[in-house]
């Protein structure tokens, strides 16, 4: 996994963490105790939300989950290294599990997450697939939802940054033609299945979510392409499969 990080504007409220509300100081024994116990929800709060948007938490879920499994639990943390200053604290360790060690980077702006890394071995190619497709085929059926309302805008805001910036409204209107050619205006969208397409090294490259459309003229397959990039999956595509 890669350093994660988010850019700190103006101060951060406390109660943004658990270990602020509490008045305690956020560590690598606090952060790792949060880690052992395998709740996405505990571990998002202590983030600044800059950092927690960019993090799916059924991604975050499958990586807690690899911790526990491929390291197990922690047995001791070494010494902490830390560069302090002002309001920013940069911790850094050796982290010693019962099934292996690990390298640990924990950075806090006024007390909040703003980056952390756990780099092992152990961990390589962790990531399989997300605990659970339920927000990708929502954020599909969303993009679908604006596609058919004619709403461009929301439709781009939907899709990763460098796909929404090559897509003309032109292409939109023509694809929007093509749906209600077949189906009718305001189809209902029905989401299907997912197709998952996996590297020849075994993790997940990208995920086909499959969408039937219905309306007072027929149906239309529609297939919406949702690739993963750190610990978030994007919105890159769609295209009509009938």
């Amino acid at each position: 996994m890669k350093l994660l990080t988010c850019c700190l504007l103006g101060l951060l409220c406390a109660n943004w963490n658990l270990a602020s509300a509490r008045g305690e100081e956020i560590g690598l024994d606090e952060f790792f105790r949060v880690i052992q116990a395998g709740n996405v929800a505990d571990m998002m709060k202590m983030m600044h939300p800059q950092l927690a948007e960019r993090i799916d938490p059924p991604i975050l879920e499958a990586w807690l989950q690899a911790v526990s499994f491929r390291l197990g639990h922690v047995e001791l943390i070494s010494p902490v290294t830390s560069l302090i200053s002002e309001n920013r604290r940069e911790l850094t360790a050796e982290v010693f599990f019962n099934k292996g060690t690990a390298e640990a980077e924990l950075i806090l702006e006024n007390n909040v997450v703003v980056a952390f890394e756990v780099k092992s071995e152990h961990l390589t190619n962790w990531f399989q697939r997300p605990t659970s497709l339920d927000l990708y085929h929502s954020q599909g059926r969303l993009f679908l939802q604006s596609l058919t309302n004619s709403d461009w805008e929301s439709c781009r805001k939907a899709l990763h940054e460098k796909v929404s910036r090559e897509l003309t409204d032109q292409y939109l209107q023509d694809s929007l033609a093509t749906i209600e050619t077949r189906t009718g205006v305001q189809p209902e969208i029905h989401y299907r299945q997912a197709r998952l397409v996996i590297q020849p090294d075994e993790r997940l490259r990208q995920i086909d979510l499959v969408y039937e459309l219905t309306g007072s003229r027929g149906s239309l397959t529609m297939e919406v392409m949702v690739r993963f990039h750190g610990m978030q999956g994007h919105l890159v595509g769609f295209r009509f499969l009938e």
